[in-house]
């Protein structure tokens, strides 16, 4: 069955004009969201009526999401829409229980916890794909590429999202080893603590791999503008910077990295979406896990790191500059 379904998700939509809802986590300048909207609209866009909600989790206080979701809420109802892609765990969140009362199918993307985070999950008008961090393929990759590769420092942000994915791979550990080489995870939403780990990585790491760093918030409780903190971490740093996801690597930011893509994520969850407007019931499509990770390199943070990958490894890798 799952074959037969993976088979199905290489085919382009086959019915017309029906009305599909995205409702973001985020918001639309977080390179995450651009990337997987895109992929959506291309896949659906030519036939159905897209629209596009942004929940704003990651610069709106917690106290100002009833309000947000209230009102995206209220454009649900007017809009009827026959399907929803609901985009991380926040807008799962808050906003699957609602659309399965109304009897709206569902398909997310790039949601890490499981049904003890979102029993929702379980509904049977729901499907979609799980997102999970490459940690054992990124600390393979790594062990390829580099040196020294003795012990890395995982670096996120404590956010919902980072601790289901550390949570379900790693249990309540903090340490582990892969590959032979020693990880140290540490997830903070202080942005000084945050930028401090990274500017003393090099006293006990070879490298750093970070995950999301966009809940971040400085003492005065201020959102810490991602790409902000990044590039000053690019520059403090006296350790390679990699990452999990592709969002994160270019100038001034990370080095690269075996990676989730957004795009991909977003391709997935629109063919999903499409089998459904195709008339096959949610229940009847099996849950995804992140299909497949590449290799994504910064030119310019390989010669910053003075690095040079492979020619098998270069050969595989897409470069973003």
């Amino acid at each position: 069955m799952r074959v037969f379904f993976l088979a199905l998700l290489l085919a382009s939509p086959l019915c017309f004009g029906k009305t599909v809802a995205i409702i973001e986590s985020y918001h639309k300048e977080y390179k995450w969201d651009a990337d997987y909207i895109a992929a959506v609209e291309s896949v659906l866009g030519r036939e159905h009526d897209i629209h596009v909600f942004e929940l704003d989790t990651k610069r709106l206080a917690k106290g100002e999401w009833p309000q947000k979701v209230a009102e995206i809420e209220q454009a649900i109802a007017n809009l009827k829409p026959d399907v929803v892609i609901l985009g991380d765990d926040n807008a799962f969140s808050l906003m699957a229980e609602h659309l399965v009362e109304q009897t709206i199918p569902v398909v997310f993307l790039g949601v890490n916890g499981g049904p003890a985070q979102h029993p929702t999950l379980k509904h049977p008008l729901v499907t979609g794909i799980l997102e999970r961090p490459f940690f054992k393929d990124s600390v393979r990759h790594l062990r390829k590429i580099l040196a020294q590769r003795e012990r890395f420092l995982v670096l996120m942000d404590d956010s919902p999202t980072m601790r289901n994915a550390v949570n379900e791979y790693f249990g309540d550990k903090r340490q582990a080893t892969l590959y032979g080489s020693k990880l140290d995870i540490v997830l903070t939403n202080d942005r000084d603590t945050w930028l401090q780990t990274v500017v003393d990585a090099h006293e006990s790491y070879d490298a750093v791999i970070l995950g999301t760093h966009h809940t971040i918030r400085d003492g005065e409780d201020q959102y810490a503008v991602p790409q902000e903190l990044l590039k000053e971490a690019f520059y403090r740093a006296q350790l390679p910077l990699f990452s999990f996801w592709d969002i994160f690597i270019g100038q001034e930011q990370s080095i690269g990295g075996f990676t989730i893509s957004a795009r991909q994520e977003g391709l997935t969850a629109a063919r999903l979406a499409s089998i459904i407007l195709n008339g096959v019931e949610p229940q009847s499509i099996p849950q995804l896990q992140s299909l497949s990770g590449h290799y994504v390199y910064s030119e310019s943070g390989l010669k910053h790191w003075n690095l040079e990958l492979s020619p098998m490894i270069a050969s595989q890798a897409y470069f973003v500059e």
